[in-house]
């Protein structure tokens, strides 16, 4: 194929976006070719901290073995024994506060969801992914915000008498200096893999945003290019994904997805469910405090 060939004074704007578990590239590509866009560079997501997942573990124990004979109320009073400092413990920190959070949803029977809107989602649900990041200097923003990486990408070659294009907008932008380093959108209700929503996102808007990240970054951290990683969360109802795009090798972005993740429906699931989100959430914490100190090194 043409893109194999291209002159290395190409810009990043002429990969292409490859997901390698999308069954449409079978046709397209041998089994060995696959398996090695798949392995090549494979820059998988980072372990949990062993202190997170012993606590996760500590904080399931319980609700297993109290949602059938304790209260809400006595849960949440269990979740408050311990303080934990922000500065030397900040994830065990920011896991504590959504477990309270969570039990406070049950509570006041804001689950299950009903007719609340994107922004009630994000702000009562949602919201610890942008928390996440309270410790490090990586700014998020929410509310439809425009990606500049985007913006710039499609202003390529624009004259003074062509109007600005503007970039995409995402419902999260995370973002440091003039870099941006993840995106995510939001969906009101989960209509199933098949929803339009969530098809558009995945398969158009989210790849098309991410590569144009990563090239702005690249453009900016030469020496660590083929390192970089990019990540996307999509949100729709209550069911969570992660994405990740990097860059195989030159001129192919590799686009992946998580199984889905559920935030739970009910209080048995508490435990489990919100273990399952904190772990990823946390993983791709890690990725983009790798990019984050690349940038400042």
């Amino acid at each position: 194929m043409r893109f194999f060939n291209l002159d290395s004074s190409v810009s990043m704007n002429s990969n292409f976006i490859i997901a390698p578990n999308d069954p449409v590239w079978k046709s397209r590509f041998t089994a060995d070719e696959l398996k090695e866009i798949r392995s090549k560079n494979p820059n998988p997501l980072p372990p949990c901290s062993d202190t997170l997942l012993n606590y996760l573990n500590i904080f399931t124990d319980l609700i297993i073995s109290f949602i059938n004979f304790k209260t809400v109320d006595e849960l949440i009073k269990q979740t408050r024994k311990h303080h934990f400092d922000f500065d030397s413990e900040f994830d065990l920190d920011w896991a504590q506060q959504l477990m309270q959070s969570a039990l406070r949803l049950f509570k006041s029977h804001y689950i299950p969801l009903t007719d609340q809107s994107e922004a009630d989602i994000i702000r009562r649900i949602w919201y610890f992914v942008d928390t996440a990041f309270d410790d490090v200097s990586i700014d998020v923003r929410t509310r439809e915000k425009e990606s500049r990486a985007s913006s710039s990408r499609q202003n390529q070659g624009r004259i003074n008498k062509e109007r600005k294009k503007h970039g995409h907008k995402t419902d999260f932008l995370f973002k440091f200096n003039q870099g941006e380093l993840d995106c995510a959108e939001v969906g009101k209700e989960d209509a199933g893999d098949g929803g339009t929503k969530e098809m558009k996102e995945l398969g158009l808007k989210c790849p098309k945003m991410m590569k144009d990240q990563l090239w702005q970054l690249a453009k900016t951290i030469r020496q660590h290019r083929m390192d970089l990683v990019i990540v996307e969360f999509v949100m729709m109802g209550l069911k969570f994904r992660a994405i990740t795009s990097d860059r195989p090798s030159t001129y192919i972005c590799r686009y992946r997805q998580t199984a889905p993740i559920f935030f739970p429906a009910t209080e048995e699931t508490i435990g489990s469910k919100l273990g399952e989100l904190l772990v990823l959430v946390s993983q791709c914490y890690g990725v983009l405090q790798f990019v984050f100190i690349r940038y400042t090194e």
